[in-house]
């Protein structure tokens, strides 16, 4: 028994002394969080309509990918297809989706720091 309130004594010690270091990286976890929601769901709710003419003259054209191909070969279609993903998310609701994912990870990074760092 005499050991046991030595231990929660000895815990609770060790607690208070990395709480303040913790409580800043949840903190500042949350507030990553609450600002990528919402920016997220205020970029939503802004979105204009998706343009009809940039998926007519996109790289999922055959015509496109056909010329690309016999240019630059698979490659430069692989090439192609990836860059135009890539820029595609950072318009319209894609951004939206994109800056929530990006909070949410921002987020758990700081709460993964401030859970198995922050002893010292």
């Amino acid at each position: 028994m005499n050991g046991n309130n030595t231990n929660n004594g000895n815990e609770a010690g060790q607690a208070a002394s990395r709480s303040p270091l913790r409580k800043r990286l949840y903190f500042t976890g949350a507030a990553i969080l609450l600002a990528g929601l919402i920016a997220a769901a205020l970029i939503y709710a802004s979105a204009p309509s998706p343009d009809s003419a940039v998926a007519m003259y996109s790289a999922v054209d055959p015509r496109y990918q056909i010329e690309l191909q016999r240019i630059g070969g698979n490659a430069a279609v692989l090439m192609a297809q990836l860059h135009q993903w890539f820029d595609s998310l950072w318009h319209g609701v894609a951004l939206a989706y994109t800056v929530a994912v990006l909070g949410i990870v921002l987020a758990g990074v700081c709460f993964f720091i401030g859970h198995f760092f922050a002893d010292d």
